[in-house]
């Protein structure tokens, strides 16, 4: 695998590392999979692709995950792929309908396969790939695990695992990374762990909008196997919340949201955190969490029938000190 690192052009500035094709074996999971692919087909509300700023588009994929692009006279840059290569070729159908200008850029907010199995698409189109350097940290060491509980989605909607392999990110970054490209300006951030280890914020100046990914899913019960804390999870929402020169926020699950939704999102995982705190306080065991507790004032979420896994996963994270998912 080649290395290199500290290059500039006129187009971006990072301090990262090239990387290729994840290839040869790699660290497996010692955890099944059984307990975290757990996706229940369902009626969902159909993909919308949106314009929500000048330039600026949003595609909610209520079943599977969202993504967005910028199109600029020089090129587009595309945050999330996807969770499939035919998805990925989908997305770039629609951008296709939108400009013919090269798909320059992709940003992977994390290291969850709905929102990278697309890769190979963009790939194959000539796009660089950005990630943080604990994004790829996770792709490597659960490539198996992630493909593994990606299954019941793919039969679900007739998609062929075949297809599906780990392309790793071409540039990693640390904490921020500048693209300039048709006149406008990218930031993309790493403040701290949310809801994932390198938690990825994509923010558009011209337009005051923010892409999330992980630690923010509008209307949205979010997957608290994999995060380190959620005391920082909470803070890194908050901090989101406060930023006054943001307006739109685009989160990795769930319809475009405003700073509301992002403090709504700050009062369930309060709330939830601290059920599952003091029923521990209590005696309560792992088995007795994960039946009895409920949060009804938030049944009517996305994602409120995975409550159970939810649950052991705050229970191990509050016992162990560590991820229920394990991750790097």
């Amino acid at each position: 695998m080649r290395e290199w690192c500290h290059r500039r052009s006129a187009e971006f500035l990072f301090a990262g590392c090239m990387l290729g094709l994840l290839s040869g074996p790699v660290i497996a999971a010692a955890d099944s999979p059984d307990r975290f692919d757990n996706f229940r087909m369902r009626e969902g509300i159909p993909i919308d692709l949106k314009m929500v700023a000048p330039d600026l588009y949003f595609l909610y994929d209520d079943l599977s995950s969202n993504s967005a692009f910028l199109v600029t006279d020089e090129g587009v840059v595309v945050i999330d792929t996807r969770q499939h290569p035919a998805h990925g070729r989908d997305l770039i159908e629609r951008i296709r309908k939108i400009t013919a200008k090269p798909i320059k850029w992709v940003i992977n907010t994390h290291a969850h396969g709905d929102h990278y199995y697309g890769n190979s698409a963009f790939k194959a189109e000539g796009a660089t790939i950005i990630a943080h350097r604990d994004v790829v940290a996770g792709m490597v060491k659960n490539e198996q695990l992630e493909f593994k509980r990606r299954l019941a989605f793919f039969k679900s909607l007739k998609l062929d695992p075949a297809e599906v392999r780990t392309v790793l990110p071409d540039v990693t970054f640390d904490s921020r990374l500048t693209l300039k490209l048709g006149g406008r300006v990218i930031e993309i951030l790493y403040l701290g762990p949310g809801q994932n280890p390198g938690d990825t914020l994509v923010y558009f100046p011209h337009a005051r909008a923010l892409y999330v990914g992980g630690p923010f899913a509008s209307n949205n019960w979010s997957n608290m196997s994999f995060t380190p804390s959620m005391d920082g999870w909470i803070a890194l929402l908050q901090r989101i919340a406060a930023m006054d020169d943001v307006d739109i926020f685009l989160p990795g699950h769930g319809d475009v949201g405003k700073r509301a939704d992002v403090l709504d999102e700050v009062n369930l995982l309060s709330e939830v955190q601290a059920g599952v705190k003091a029923a521990i306080a209590a005696g309560m065991g792992r088995d007795e969490i994960v039946k009895n507790l409920r949060f009804p004032q938030f049944a009517n979420r996305r994602n409120y029938d995975r409550i159970e896994v939810f649950l052991e996963a705050l229970y191990h994270l509050y016992t162990t000190g560590k991820p229920l998912f394990p991750y790097p």
